[in-house]
């Protein structure tokens, strides 16, 4: 035993559990190599370069096989551990570097057995996501020990404390495949878990954490409310219960069930008064439901908190605190407010708080215009993008979004005006001239929009959307020659452009030319796209050509398309010609004036070309979706 309990040099030893971490281990070590004195490292099966990573650290590696607890494969690094003291790291976390020399004064105090540290989930390069105090280092010797197979739990004794020296970590950023597998190992444990302790709310709580991540709202509310009745079922008020009710809350807010939301924010809250997550989602709650006066309280009331969390990490309960990073969300919905209560020069002022401590300084003038958007105030939306560009008369994104505010407004001089200051400042920006060429197409500007089109193809990179634009505006104008041109250039790009493909055909047919329109129209069938339209074309085709049983087979497709009847007998042309009166009425009713027309021009051409006294020498056609056989008469 090497205990140096009391003394002013205290040793301390890092504890870690590893499987395939040769992305992140580097950071990890890198951050506490200098300021502990021996690294313990647990590995459990890894198959890259994790050991040999480890081994340049000068760590202690032991193997282990995996055995479907995080628990037993902790404790063995304990055993391990020849130092006074002991920290606790996964892979994926690394120290706060203006922190890590604090570790070695800290754990001098020999009247402690365990110290708690927060630790702030983020992701690398980014902002603080949540905030939560956890058993991070502790004295050795003691037997204390980790229990649960996946969120394992320190068993301890003795007095303990609170130091503000930080961690991060990034476990819970990783790329969707790896969440995937993540969710899949740790949810299928907690389930064996439930399943030989079902009266332990823990695996319950902690399952509903897992589909809440998923976004799995319905499984989430049945664990979550499981794990509350469990809770109180044993009287157990612990600061656990407090997140098992957000989690609820959340899921609730997910599926628009504002009055379960409530119910199990306020649950929170009043088990404790100031659980910062209970009072935004409560700030949330009442925003949706336009409460205002509820939703400055409680959002108040969270911005109040946060101050302090800022201020004092080690402050917070031992669960995550997952809106730490939402305060400029908060100040946005005030700012919200007072504009929905006309106060505006009060709405301004709480405008310019968020954007003091916003990221991205147009952020919140989007915010808010996106809100007010979505709540079909116009008025509104447009007064704050105003407001934001006379501010950040630069702003690319505030200026694409009040383009857009009016273009979809049929505002449509004021979208050109926008669009065109943003390109004056930014002049290679596709997506506005692009847009702008659009505009023009919708004003009737024909010539203009080939203009802006042309620009873009003359590009290195070809821009499909504006070809296909510049052949329907050559086609506006009757220039059939480059509208054809336009449309040849796309398909050498996108050889199965069905949109081109019919439109190019469209031209072909208008233009008698038969042989080029068909082959358009078959490629367009083969795509398995438009349909309805290609046969309509292609009957039109083989009537001209004299192939009345192509038609009848493309007539029987169309008819598929409509869900109309299909075994219908023909015995003449003029029958068939019915049928195209009959496809016209349908597709006049589906409002389709365009192919009704069509259709109604095709069944003019077939005519009524039998008498009465000729029937006994028609051989018979029937339409039935198999295979249609048409003879010429004797």
């Amino acid at each position: 035993m090497n205990q140096k309990y009391g003394t002013n040099n205290p040793t301390l030893s890092l504890c870690m559990i590893v499987k395939d971490e040769e992305k992140s281990l580097p950071t990890c070590l890198e951050s506490v190599k200098d300021y502990v004195d021996e690294i313990i490292v647990v590995d459990t099966g890894s198959t890259d370069r994790t050991v040999e990573i480890a081994k340049k650290y000068n760590a202690k590696v032991y193997h282990h096989a995996w055995e479907n607890s995080f628990s037993k494969a902790r404790n063995y690094s304990l055993r391990y551990a020849t130092c006074d003291w002991i920290l606790i790291m996964d892979a994926d976390e690394e120290i706060e570097k203006k922190d890590a020399y604090k570790l070695r004064d800290t754990i001098r105090d020999d009247d402690v057995n365990l110290i708690y540290m927060p630790a702030f989930s983020k992701q690398k390069g980014g902002t603080n996501s949540s905030v939560y105090l956890i058993e991070r280092v502790f004295k050795n010797y003691l037997d204390f020990h980790y229990e649960g197979i996946v969120h394992n739990a320190l068993k301890f004794s003795g007095p303990c404390k609170n130091e503000n020296i930080v961690f991060y970590h990034y476990g819970y950023h990783l790329d969707d495949e790896h969440m995937e597998r993540k969710f899949t190992r740790t949810s299928t444990l907690l389930k064996e878990q439930i399943n030989n302790d079902p009266s332990n709310p823990m695996p319950h709580h902690f399952l509903a954490i897992a589909f809440s991540d998923r976004n799995m709202n319905d499984e989430c509310i049945d664990e979550a409310l499981k794990a509350i009745r469990l809770f109180e079922h044993k009287n157990i008020n612990t600061e656990v219960k407090l997140l098992t009710c957000y989690t609820a809350s959340f899921a609730f807010f997910n599926k628009d069930d504002l009055v379960n939301a409530e119910y199990y924010a306020i649950k929170s809250v009043n088990s404790y008064s100031d659980y910062l997550d209970g009072y935004f989602i409560l700030s949330s709650i009442y925003m949706r439901q336009k409460e205002y006066d509820k939703c400055i309280k409680a959002t108040n009331k969270y911005l109040t908190i946060l101050e302090k969390i800022i201020s004092n990490p080690a402050g917070t309960l031992r669960i995550p605190y997952n809106n730490i990073n939402n305060a400029w969300h908060a100040h946005t919905r005030l700012a919200i407010v007072c504009f929905e209560q006309n106060r505006d020069r009060e709405g301004i002022k709480k405008l310019k708080e968020t954007v003091s401590i916003a990221e991205n300084k147009d952020g919140p003038y989007l915010s808010i215009a996106k809100y007010f958007t979505e709540q079909n105030n116009f008025t509104l939306a447009e007064k704050v993008l105003h407001i934001g560009l006379k501010e950040y008369p630069r702003s690319k994104r505030i200026l694409y979004y009040i383009s857009e505010l009016y273009e979809n407004h049929n505002i449509i001089e004021k979208a050109l005006k926008y669009f065109k200051i943003l390109l004056d400042i930014y002049p290679d920006e596709i997506l506005a001239q692009y847009k702008t060429g659009l505009l023009h197409m919708k004003q009737s500007r024909y010539k203009a929009a080939i203009d802006v089109f042309k620009l873009l193809c003359s590009g290195p990179q070809e821009h499909i959307g504006a070809l296909y634009n510049l052949g329907i505006a050559y086609e506006q104008i009757k220039d059939i020659s480059h509208a054809k041109d336009a449309y040849d250039r796309l398909l050498t790009i996108e050889p199965e452009n069905a949109e081109t493909l019919v439109r190019l055909g469209s031209l072909f047919l208008n233009n008698s030319c038969l042989y080029n329109a068909k082959e358009c129209f078959l490629k367009t069938i083969k795509l398995g796209k438009h349909l309805l339209e290609a046969h309509l074309a292609l009957s039109r085709i083989y009537i001209s050509q004299n192939d009345v049983q192509s038609c009848v087979a493309s007539c029987d497709q169309i008819l598929k398309c409509l869900n109309l009847p299909r075994d219908t007998t023909i015995n003449n042309l003029s029958d068939l010609s019915r049928l195209y009166i009959s496809i016209g009425k349908t597709l006049l009713k589906q409002q389709n004036e365009m192919l009704s027309g069509f259709s109604f021009d095709i069944a003019e051409l077939l005519g009524p070309v039998v008498t009465e006294s000729d029937d006994s020498q028609q051989d018979v056609v029937t339409v039935n979706g198999s295979s249609n056989e048409f003879r010429n008469p004797v």
